[in-house]
């Protein structure tokens, strides 16, 4: 009887762990400041951080606990500032930056480092007749 116990409780703990698990993080006044999905403590899936007001700071994808693919960053206003691509946690890809809800300027990047400026739509569809932005 004690074995079988003990062989239920050595398997509970393993399907526990690698299980996904939802995390929050709070301020001290008790507004939320983070939010979103662990593997083993390591940040995956899609995550939203807030400023200490409530409003959503930024938002976007982990991969083994570093951001990846796009991400929507917010000002104090709650308004979008800019949307940026990453890839193991650095800038690498497009960075879109808005004012006022609209494009106002287009940036590359590539593994953090900035290797492109447009500014304004006309010149970055110039040079990029693919996108529809």
């Amino acid at each position: 009887m004690h074995k079988l116990i003990y062989l239920l409780i050595l398997l509970s703990c393993i399907r526990v762990s690698g299980q996904k698990v939802y995390f929050k993080e709070y301020f001290g006044n008790g507004k939320i400041k983070s939010e979103g999905w662990l593997i083993e403590g390591q940040k995956v899936d899609y995550w939203l951080y807030y400023y200490e007001n409530g409003d959503k700071k930024e938002e976007g994808h982990f991969a083994n606990n570093k951001k990846s693919k796009w991400w929507i960053f917010y000002n104090i206003k709650d308004e979008v500032s800019k949307k940026c691509e990453f890839a193991n946690d650095k800038m690498h890809g497009l960075c879109l930056i808005y004012k006022d809800g609209a494009i106002i300027r287009a940036e590359k990047y590539q593994m953090g480092k900035k290797i492109k400026q447009w500014n304004s739509i006309k010149e970055f569809k110039k040079d990029n007749p693919i996108y529809l932005l």
